[in-house]
């Protein structure tokens, strides 16, 4: 069997799960919209800007979610309101910023649809207690 006919099984491998880690946000093309001044600012190179997108509405506050700039594995959550950056939080496969006492945006690429979850994306929703 040659080198190149034995590695292909593992490439494929290798690719699907990457693919199985990608968040569906990231799926399609970056906009203006997606990468709001306010939020590269304010995120101070916590996120790599490259893979910023606009993922909807939680309350008043429109969110974000991107891969880490240190860490391409980890999910950050960055939050405007009124167009002004608020929060920016980054962690490795869960991320959540608490919006007030009892909200809080979360962040998870293990998500299971039979979760009765409030959903603004594919990957982010929003918990009230």
């Amino acid at each position: 069997m040659s080198l190149r006919r034995a590695a292909l099984p593992a490439l494929a491998a290798t690719a699907l799960l990457l693919t199985a880690c990608t968040p569906a946000e990231f799926a399609r093309e970056q906009t203006a919209a997606d990468r709001p001044d306010s939020v590269v600012a304010g995120a101070d190179g916590s996120v790599d800007v490259a893979t910023l997108r606009y993922v909807g509405k939680a309350d008043a506050y429109d969110v974000y979610l991107a891969r880490a700039a240190d860490d391409g594995d980890a999910l950050c959550l960055s939050l405007t309101l009124d167009d002004v950056w608020q929060a920016t939080e980054c962690e490795p496969d869960y991320v959540s910023i608490r919006i007030s006492d009892t909200v809080s945006v979360d962040a998870d690429l293990s998500y299971r649809s039979g979760e009765d979850r409030e959903m603004i994306s594919d990957n982010v929703w929003v918990s009230r207690k």
